[in-house]
């Protein structure tokens, strides 16, 4: 699914392409071009970490989802084990009557 945040980055790369060929062509005053190109840049640039840290923020989240399941499947185990040492404790202890 493509996301408003990918079609603005897209149209900011379409750009400074078009800010480089239209000072190749010799229009803009090269300080102008110079700094739409590096706000264009520093936009583009900004908007890729954003996307960074919001992947990275939805794997912590996975990750602590993750834990939270491991505890539960341990608790079960333990559980389970606890069970079984209660039932052999209760055969040892026919046994030995």
């Amino acid at each position: 699914m493509v996301k408003i945040e990918d079609i603005i980055f897209w149209l900011i790369i379409i750009f400074i392409i078009g800010i480089a060929l239209w000072l190749l062509h010799g229009s803009p005053t090269e300080e102008g071009a110079i700094i739409s190109i590096g706000m264009a840049i520093v936009s583009s640039e900004l908007m890729i970490w954003k996307k960074f840290y919001s992947l990275e923020k939805k794997t912590a989240i996975s990750f602590i989802k993750t834990k939270n399941e491991i505890k539960l499947l341990e608790n079960n185990m333990n559980h389970r084990f606890d069970n079984i040492a209660d039932k052999l404790n209760l055969i040892s202890n026919k046994i030995k009557k």
